[in-house]
């Protein structure tokens, strides 16, 4: 049989590829593991399974400025957006697909702002009646025409009346400077999220400096956010790299090791090739191209691949020899 001794610093190339492989294969087991965990913990948050504590971090609070806060599915957090759309959206929906923006979250607050104003400049004067055109017999005006107007030290409130004894003709101008904060916080062993919003009316006192004036009470607010679990896993597409395990029949060697990829599949089924060598032989030693199947229990995948193909050896006398794979997933 022609065969070809191979360096016996393989072995330990071996040792050291197998060792590699090993370890991704279980950070990986790991990663998925962690998701899998998150995605069972973000299923139970979604459902509204909260704990004593999780409640809390939904629940309205406004003397901590806290909203209503609540967890759902990005398709719904889509349709709540839709229903509240009016044409005074339109431009900004415009806005929002040209730029392929994605809807994360929702928020409404109701504030109460009571002030006291004190201080300020007050005018009043005697506006002088027109003069009486010739032949004009309309009696003079029982009580002088008295007009007011009243600016606060701010500037924010403008009030004036052109007759104090006439009703209805007052004008109030408000120009009033207010500065919305916002904090989104995320839990961070789950999916539950909570909005703190603050309002505080406000007077400039330079370019960009601001002095506060009075603060808001938050009445009301709600606060609806889709938050998936980050970094799924690729449902059943994608390239699997796998730490590869192949035997053929009537092959001198027993096994061989190497590597390969999964290019194609379709459900648990799937199309990998790769290489292996039994580190003793060219005839031990080519490419591999293999059917696989994925095996699962209870719904999850095991990270193990079974396969069925054919070995390409790169020496001997026989070209194609009959392969069958066991492959450890890595990523």
């Amino acid at each position: 049989m022609l065969g070809l001794k191979l360096h016996p610093s393989l072995g330990l190339l071996f040792v050291v590829v197998a060792s590699a492989s090993g370890g991704a294969w279980l950070y990986h087991r790991y990663r998925d593991s962690d998701w899998e965990r998150r995605e069972a913990e973000y299923q139970r948050q979604l459902s509204g399974h909260l704990t004593a504590r999780e409640k809390e971090i939904e629940a309205l609070n406004t003397r901590l400025g806290t909203a209503h806060s609540q967890l759902v599915t990005q398709s719904d957090l889509d349709k709540k957006y839709r229903e509240l759309l009016t044409s005074r959206d339109a431009e900004f929906e415009k806005f929002r697909k040209e730029h392929a923006l994605a809807l994360k979250s929702l928020s409404t607050a109701i504030f109460d702002l009571q002030e006291r104003v004190q201080g300020g400049k007050e005018s009043a004067h005697v506006v002088s009646p027109a003069p009486a055109q010739p032949g004009d017999g309309a009696a003079p005006a029982v009580q002088p025409v008295i007009a007011y107007e009243y600016v606060d030290k701010e500037g924010r409130f403008h009030l004036t009346d052109p007759n104090i004894w006439s009703e209805g003709d007052e004008v109030l101008l408000l120009k009033q400077l207010f500065r919305v904060q916002g904090t989104v916080l995320r839990q961070e062993d789950g999916s539950l999220m909570s909005e703190r919003i603050q309002l505080q009316e406000v007077s400039q006192e330079a370019e960009g400096k601001y002095r506060e004036l009075a603060v808001a009470q938050l009445v009301d607010a709600n606060f609806t956010y889709a938050n998936p679990p980050e970094d799924a896993p690729p449902p059943n597409r994608g390239i699997s790299y796998m730490a590869t395990l192949g035997t053929s029949f009537r092959s001198e060697g027993m096994l061989r090791f190497g590597a390969s990829a999964r290019v194609l599949r379709l459900g648990s089924a799937g199309l990998a090739g790769g290489l292996t060598s039994d580190f003793n032989s060219l005839e031990g030693s080519g490419g591999d191209a293999f059917l696989t199947y994925t095996p699962s229990l209870r719904g999850r995948e095991l990270g193990l691949v079974l396969g069925g193909g054919v070995h390409l050896p790169l020496g001997g006398s026989t070209r194609v020899r009959p392969n069958l794979t066991l492959n450890f997933v890595i990523y």
